[in-house]
């Protein structure tokens, strides 16, 4: 008898001891705890979570605490540490959740926790096959802000903007204009919620090291060997041509191998074109990235090739060598049966499948069985989009926790061995460029500009100089499509 209860004292003392030591990583383990996007701090029986503001928000940040205990910590716990105790508090694992921007949705997925969400913003949006799936049998609904009811039935909402009024919900800061790999830690930091950073941790690795390795690939190719590279997209409604000099696309561009526009000086991000910029920006492409938003076109039945050609400014009987060599890609290769764009959806998660695209499309023979995910290659054939997902494509087709590429390093790869031309033309997207310096890794969006107005000399041993400043706040189109995610047009 005594031995019994011995022995049952002993598990009872066992299994607390393990469930103190569970408690003293609640969330999971992400193995780097202080990221660039959020920040973990295990304390002894709860986390704090930390979300960074990014470009925009630079200066503002969300806390959290996540508990996995019975109840809350207390007070005086939270104040003796210098926590605000009326932070937000969320027991985990989380079991059902609402995300608010349907591109949060790709993270959650990464997670491994899918068949939490249960509520979304614009699900036909969603390109998901199996949150397509989902909303199919009813086991995902429309989020509906104004319902009450709704936030009553899930444990926490995934939202882009701070939502201050809302104790359920957290915060999945949208940016602006930042590195490829940034936004792929919030993978890791939802998945603390549904107390499995663990997996969270390994998803974000596993993107982290292919995205890496690729890049250290395409960094062996030589200089004289890089292929330039153009980002643009025409506005219909100022009837202009822009280029896209963000962060995120020069790092792409420039993580593949190739070599951003412009050749020299700086640009703005979403900065215009004139009639003579865009055709010698092209004419000295290899590869083109179009992200025009197509469905703005005024004239019914979108845009053929011929019409982009028109809008560039070259006559049929122009030679056009990126469109000769058939290298003109749009962004929209995979969508859902709305036509809403994978690349929309998926991009600030998954910027290694864009990195292979574009790998792909300088160096075919790289991966000779290669298929473009975002990357539409038909647009110079008149064609549509490659790839459409329905629900039917649920564990059918491979897609985010499936479609992670096994990625080795190709030691000594140097690319194809061929020197493009020399770029022709006047300014800096052709061969005279301007003494504006390096266009470096992208410039952001809304920042002030300095430009040195030097003048001349009045009198001699006195020189002064007029710095006039001025302001361009032109909003970055291809985060306000990614913020929005709530249309059904095509990217631009």
């Amino acid at each position: 008898m005594l031995g019994s209860v011995a022995r049952l004292v002993a598990v009872s003392a066992l299994a607390f001891l393990a469930s103190v030591s569970a408690q003293d990583n609640c969330g999971g383990i992400i193995t780097n705890k202080t990221m660039n996007a959020f920040d973990v701090q295990y304390q002894s029986n709860f986390t704090v979570v930390t979300m960074f503001g990014l470009n925009d928000n630079v200066n503002t940040t969300e806390k959290y605490i996540i508990y996995c205990g019975v109840t809350a910590p207390e007070i005086q716990a939270l104040q003796s540490l210098g926590i605000d105790p009326n932070i937000k508090k969320f027991k985990v694992p989380v079991q059902a959740v609402a995300v608010d921007g349907t591109y949060a949705s790709s993270y959650i997925e990464l997670a491994n926790h899918i068949n939490a969400i249960k509520l979304i913003d614009s699900p036909l949006n969603v390109v998901s096959p199996c949150l397509q799936q989902n909303f199919a049998n009813g086991s995902l609904a429309t989020l509906n802000d104004f319902n009450l009811t709704q936030y009553d039935a899930v444990d926490a909402g995934f939202r882009q903007y701070i939502h201050l009024a809302q104790a359920k919900d957290i915060w999945i800061p949208t940016s602006v204009d930042v590195d490829p790999l940034l936004r792929i830690e919030y993978i890791a930091a939802v998945s603390l919620f549904f107390n499995d950073g663990n997996t969270g941790d390994l998803m974000y690795s596993k993107i982290k090291e292919a995205y890496t390795t690729l890049k250290a690939d395409m960094a062996q190719i030589p200089a004289a060997n890089k292929k330039r590279i153009g980002w643009v997209y025409y506005d219909f409604s100022t009837s202009v041509w822009r280029i896209r000099n963000s962060q995120f696309t020069r790092g792409i561009i420039t993580d593949a191998g190739g070599i951003p526009f412009p050749l020299t000086g700086e640009v703005l991000d979403n900065a215009s074109l004139s009639a003579d910029e865009i055709k010698t920006l092209l004419l000295n492409s290899q590869i083109v990235i179009d992200q025009t938003n197509f469905a703005a076109a005024p004239q019914p039945g979108g845009i053929t090739i011929e019409k982009w050609r028109e809008l560039a400014g070259f006559a049929t009987s122009d030679q056009l060598p990126v469109l000769t060599a058939k290298k003109v890609f749009t962004l929209d290769n995979t969508v859902n049966g709305v036509g809403s764009s994978d690349y929309n959806y998926r991009m600030p998660s998954r910027p290694d499948l864009l990195l292979k695209d574009v790998i792909y499309a300088q160096y075919p023979l790289f991966n000779p069985t290669y298929r473009y995910t975002f990357l539409n290659p038909n647009f110079v054939f008149g064609q549509g989009p490659g790839i459409q997902l329905t629900a039917a494509s649920c564990n059918v087709v491979p897609y985010n926790t499936q479609d992670i590429p096994s990625v080795f390093a190709q030691v000594g790869f140097t690319g194809d061995g061929t020197t493009p031309p020399a770029p022709t033309g006047a300014g800096i997207y052709g061969s005279g460029g301007s003494t504006g310096g390096s266009s470096g890794g992208g410039k952001k969006t809304g920042v002030i500009i300095a430009v040195v107005v030097v003048a001349v000399v009045l009198a001699a041993g006195f020189a002064f100089a007029f710095f006039k400043w001025g302001r361009r706040a032109k909003e970055d189109r291809f985060v306000e499509l990614e913020e929005e995610m709530n249309n059904d047009i095509p990217l631009r």
